[in-house]
């Protein structure tokens, strides 16, 4: 995001001033980050710098933060520790949380980031507050505080910048989509994600990574719901659109298309698509969280396909890989996962042992997470004769199907209420 325009005439003639005195060409000073044409309007004050610039910028040129950004100059001769901090100083909290985030501590994260997006709040720094508020968003999300994530994307998308901006009205729909899909309110995900696509051509955005990666929201969105009349179609498009991008985006696609087809019955069709993500996405630059999610997804679509034999080693490897991944919310879901398998399996007494934990632990499963884990919990309590408390569960979860406005799901579970009774 760029800073504040009305502070870069200055900005900018810092920077020349310091090129200048290095003996730096335009060209030398962009490097791989920008142009040299980008560096010559940025010094007339004719652009704004990107917070990755200003970092860039102050490496490059060997100056501290602070005198980059002029927070060391005061207003009409103050101290300048008397002098109103700028907007640019909380780059360097953004810096923190970066590194905080790649060491794995979201938790510190979204800590650093979150009092760095009040002050761009309290300032009026429309830019860092968008800047810093997705970015805290997704720490929110990686360190499983969902309904903090949900609370602070629905304020951001209420803002009236976010309103008139079609791009970014669609980045902030789809991240508000995603958000209302992890906290179980789904109709409202599906609204949310209808109504991003239904502006992706006013926003030029067709075609694009944004456009695919809001497809496979929505997609999951429906799965959820089983609402999957127009499934079939939502798939066709997407993997299409994918074929004009990189590994990264393709495998994401077919990753989507497996457990879509999976939820369709279309097991071959399944295997076909998680072969082909598993190919895409094992590359070194795969974050280790999305691969953990990915070796889950996996044993489940195996398990769709009554095939546990071939999920067990997917099971077993997010397993081993959890520990080394800072998210409480997937350890517990690889702990669902692992109930499925051993009710497939036929060992119904180990599903009933583990069910606590997937619902009174330190993340507890929630929303379509727990409607999965119920249903399981429900086939292993009638696996041991306790039909009438597996009933009771199954009623509960037709509850939660119904204020989760899952009501194709809720019908499902009523039919396997009935199936009981007979």
């Amino acid at each position: 995001m760029k800073t504040d325009r009305s502070q870069q005439p200055e900005f900018g003639r810092r920077v020349r001033q310091r090129r200048e005195e290095l003996g730096f060409s335009q060209r030398e000073l962009a490097g791989d980050i920008v142009t040299a044409s980008y560096i010559s309007l940025l010094e007339s004050g004719q652009r704004s710098p990107t917070l990755d610039l200003v970092l860039h910028l102050a490496e490059v040129l060997r100056m501290p933060l602070a005198e980059l950004t002029g927070q060391r100059e005061s207003p009409a001769g103050e101290p300048a520790e008397a002098a109103e901090p700028r907007g640019l100083d909380l780059v360097v909290a953004r810096s923190a949380a970066r590194s905080a985030a790649e060491l794995g501590d979201h938790a510190r994260a979204a800590e650093l980031l979150a009092t760095a997006y009040a002050a761009a709040v309290e300032r009026g720094e429309t830019a860092l507050q968008l800047d810093l508020g997705l970015a805290l968003q997704e720490e929110l999300r990686s360190a499983g505080r969902q309904p903090d994530r949900l609370e602070l994307l629905e304020r951001l998308a209420d803002q009236e910048w976010a309103r008139t901006d079609p791009h970014l009205r669609i980045i902030l729909l789809t991240e508000l989509a995603t958000a209302q899909r992890d906290t179980g309110r789904l109709t409202d995900a599906r609204k949310s994600a209808y109504a991003a696509l239904g502006e992706i051509g006013q926003a030029r955005l067709t075609g694009t990574f944004e456009h695919v990666q809001l497809l496979g929201i929505l997609i999951s969105i429906l799965c959820e719901l089983n609402d999957l009349g127009q499934v079939e179609l939502l798939l066709k498009d997407m993997l299409s659109l994918a074929e004009g991008h990189g590994a990264p985006v393709r495998g994401r696609a077919h990753w989507v298309s497996s457990i879509a087809y999976s939820q369709l019955g279309m097991a071959t069709a399944a295997r076909h698509h998680l072969d082909l993500a598993r190919a895409e996405l094992t590359a070194p630059d795969t974050p280790m969280r999305d691969w953990l999610r990915f070796m889950r997804s996996a044993g489940s679509v195996l398990l769709d396909d009554g095939d546990p034999g071939a999920a067990l080693p997917w099971l077993e490897a997010a397993e081993q890989v959890g520990p080394m991944v800072d998210a409480p919310d997937e350890t517990t879901r690889i702990l669902a996962l692992r109930a499925r398998y051993e009710l497939a399996m036929g060992t119904a007494a180990e599903v009933v042992g583990l069910y606590p934990r997937l619902t009174e632990g330190a993340a507890p499963l929630t929303g379509p997470d727990l409607v999965r884990a119920n249903l399981v919990q429900a086939e292993a309590l009638a696996a041991l004769g306790r039909t009438e408390e597996a009933q009771a569960l199954l009623r509960q979860t037709a509850a939660l199907c119904d204020e989760l406005t899952a009501y194709e799901l809720a019908v499902r579970v009523w039919k396997r209420i009935d199936t009981m009774r007979s």
